[in-house]
């Protein structure tokens, strides 16, 4: 319960506070969309490696398509925002949702009027479902925190190409794997890093 009310506050003092802060903020306020592909990293208990040896949590998202948006306010000088991504996949009949709230800021480094360099820091709340054919399902939330770097390219006035880079860790997100048959605990896996690469398009109004 406590890991729910850290996940939630975090989240929530970021939706609360960019409203305000982009009203002091100078820049142009800005939404966008993005598509990828995500590469998490699990630990698997030792329960899980004995009862579910078939089971290779490293390979359920992997390479797996990624969608994202973004709302924020751009700066002189950078940028805030929020963000939200899904990825979903499975493999050998275990299936893992990942969805993210992320509060981020990058710093700008010019390269034309047109183009720039982008590099950041983020964090936020990671909710983790599992959702395996054959078990129990069972969900957690957590946090993450990481970095980001890409390439920013204006198109015309309000349009703009993003490609990036994000790499995060995670800390308190944990799920069950219990057979829907006996209700016996087969073992849990925790969600440690992610990496993800993405093409996105912004609007600025």
């Amino acid at each position: 319960m406590k890991k729910i009310a850290i996940a939630i506050g975090l989240t929530a003092a970021g939706l609360t506070a960019l409203p305000a802060v982009a009203d002091m903020l100078p820049g142009r306020s800005f939404i966008g969309i993005g598509w990828g592909e995500s590469s998490a990293n699990y630990h698997a208990s030792g329960r899980a490696h004995a009862m579910m040896p078939q089971a290779n949590f490293d390979r359920v998202i992997d390479d797996t398509d990624t969608w994202s948006l973004r709302a924020g306010q751009e700066l002189d000088y950078g940028r805030v925002y929020l963000g939200y991504s899904y990825a979903r996949d499975s493999y050998h009949g275990i299936r893992l949702r990942q969805q993210a709230l992320s509060v981020s800021y990058d710093h700008y480094l010019p390269l034309t009027s047109e183009t720039r360099l982008f590099g950041g820091v983020t964090a936020g709340a990671t909710y983790l479902s599992q959702i395996s054919t054959g078990y129990t399902g069972d969900r957690d939330w957590g946090v993450h925190a990481g970095i980001q770097a890409g390439l920013l390219q204006d198109i015309g006035d309000q349009a703009q190409l993003e490609l990036g880079y994000r790499y995060t860790r995670h800390s308190h997100n944990d799920v069950d794997f219990k057979d829907n048959v006996s209700g016996m605990r087969t073992g849990s896996a925790r969600l440690k890093s992610t990496d993800h690469v993405y093409l996105g398009l912004n609007y600025r109004f």
